[in-house]
């Protein structure tokens, strides 16, 4: 930046920052750039529709279930059983914890009953379905 000079008493008159404003724009060119790369993968479900949802859905633990039968606890792939002990340990730390469980349309619902079944005996109460509003 360029200043003018003199006494240490005088008072700066112009200050440049047209080096500052272009430091700025590249990074954000670089950053808007960027972005689209650190896009997450996302998951392919096709939730069921109803007329209204619960809006509290983001403030629970995470359970999805692909049309394929995987089961992703918080976005990560898991077994049941791994998913199990997870949620023992939890529901053990957080007695009143909440858990959503997004199911594809196509999964079979005794699937989805069978994942609910094993999530309560693991010691979670708070059960909802995510759905499509």
């Amino acid at each position: 930046m360029a200043v003018q000079s003199g006494g240490d008493d005088e008072e700066i008159g112009n200050i440049n920052i047209t080096p500052m404003v272009d430091v700025i724009l590249v990074l954000l060119v670089i950053f808007m750039v960027t972005a689209n790369f650190l896009k997450k993968e996302s998951i392919n479900i096709n939730l069921p529709k109803v007329a209204a949802a619960d809006p509290n859905i983001a403030e629970s633990k995470q359970i999805a279930l692909t049309k394929d039968g995987k089961i992703l606890f918080e976005g990560n792939e898991t077994s049941l059983e791994g998913m199990i002990r997870i949620l023992e340990r939890d529901a053990k730390l957080q007695p009143n914890m909440r858990l959503t469980i997004s199911a594809d349309e196509k999964l079979p619902y005794g699937r989805v009953t069978e994942i609910m079944g094993q999530v309560r005996k693991a010691g979670v109460t708070r059960i909802a379905l995510s759905v499509k509003k």
